[in-house]
């Protein structure tokens, strides 16, 4: 099993790079940045250069090619490594001090929207101004690109040391994305484990129960049931609940976004503000997991091994439980991993209705102000999440069937 796991993370690796890169790609693509406006007036194009520069986004977006000239006119100084002295040829022209050009070992100048980083070797040197000695710099720059001198590799960069780097939406900017994602997964993880927990607690009980009554009054009870939920989008039900459980009937409290930091999940006030917005998302889940149990028991059921337990005399619990719905979860178990995926990194609208501070929520946010870090953050996170539970539903089916090998 530890190879196994092993070779399939060693194969993921091409993968998340390519997911990285192509959203990289389709963030860029969309029209307008994160510093286009603030609030709801344009910014001074002063004040967006140097938020770009800032944030890097100002360098190019995947590869810095050299040009083989640059106008003088074009040099834009970016960054200085140190405090810089003056120039000698300028201080013997018989310019004051403190009027004198500095020069900067390092800088950054630009050529169109080609970044490339002008280096100066510094010599320096002491002149006599006015009766003082004064120390100056005679310099000589050279010019040369760094190819890699880019957003995408900066961020990758970063990324394989697990900073996920600085948020630029408008009410987080200069954040790290990291301290954000800390401080909303484990709301979003504590509402899709115990959303999850209740699709599978009332999804496959009821999927069994109509297989093992088909066409009864009970099967079409169950399958009515499964088709209206899921034909009502969580954007309708939600509203619809809070509208006649909280606002007329008065049934539940308000929703509060503090009690899902606060308290633990036995608290009872916790359990009041949560049971819908989790219930919501766990009946929605269950649904669909019936109808999947449903048909998958029905298969097995017509299997010989089920005829042969029941002509050797088991009792009928032994022959659906024991044998029959052990081999019944392998199609059950292949949505877990896209399924624990979802939840945990947030579900969008739950969130969104029901205030609750996860990721999902800041998701959305973050969409509208550009946000880049953040959106491709989540994104990262979303994926490994998927890839880890991939390999959890490769490692299940070898326990649910044992003719499933590793190799």
């Amino acid at each position: 099993m530890t190879k196994f796991i092993i070779r399939r993370i060693l194969v993921a690796i091409p993968v998340m790079f390519a997911i990285i890169f192509f959203t990289f790609l389709l963030m860029r693509a969309v029209p307008g940045g994160p510093f286009d406006f603030s609030g709801s007036k344009s910014t001074p194009e002063s004040i967006r250069r140097a938020l770009e520069q800032r944030y890097g986004l100002d360098q190019p977006f995947l590869l810095n090619l050299p040009f083989d000239t640059i106008a003088p006119d074009n040099d834009i100084p970016r960054r200085a490594i140190y405090d810089p002295l003056p120039d000698c040829d300028e201080l013997r022209r018989g310019r004051p001090l403190e009027e004198a050009r500095p020069v900067s070992n390092v800088v950054d100048v630009y050529e169109g929207w080609q970044l490339l980083r002008m280096v100066t070797e510094r010599r320096e040197s002491r002149i006599d101004l006015e009766g003082r000695q004064v120390r100056c710099l005679q310099a000589s720059q050279v010019l040369y690109s760094d190819l890699f001198l880019s957003q995408f590799f900066g961020y990758l960069n970063n990324l394989l040391r697990l900073d996920f780097g600085l948020s630029v939406g408008r009410t987080t900017l200069g954040q790290p994305i990291n301290a954000l994602i800390a401080d909303r997964l484990p709301v979003s993880i504590r509402l899709g484990l115990l959303a999850v927990f209740i699709g599978f607690a009332v999804g496959v009980p009821l999927g069994v129960l109509a297989a093992l009554y088909r066409n009864s009054p009970i099967d079409y009870s169950v399958t009515f049931f499964a088709g209206t939920i899921a034909a009502i989008p969580t954007l309708v039900m939600g509203p619809v609940l809070i509208i006649l459980l909280v606002v007329q009937w008065k049934v539940l409290p308000p929703v509060d976004p503090r009690v899902w930091k606060q308290l633990d999940i036995f608290d009872w006030r916790f359990i009041s503000v949560a049971i819908l917005p989790i219930g919501v998302l766990g009946i929605g889940i269950s649904t669909g997991l019936a109808r999947l149990t449903r048909a998958s028991v029905l298969q097995v059921l017509r299997d010989d091994y089920i005829r042969t337990a029941r002509a050797k005399g088991l009792r009928e619990r032994v022959v659906i439980y024991v044998h029959a719905l052990k081999n019944a979860l392998i199609p059950v178990a292949t949505i877990v991993g896209p399924l624990l995926a979802g939840v945990l990194t947030g579900s969008l609208i739950i969130e969104r209705l029901f205030a609750i501070p996860g990721l999902g929520d800041v998701f959305v946010t973050s969409i509208a102000a550009r946000d880049y870090t953040m959106l491709l953050g989540v994104t990262i996170l979303y994926s490994v999440f998927l890839i880890l539970g991939n390999i959890l539903v490769d490692v299940m089916y070898t326990w649910l069937d044992p003719r499933i090998r590793f190799d």
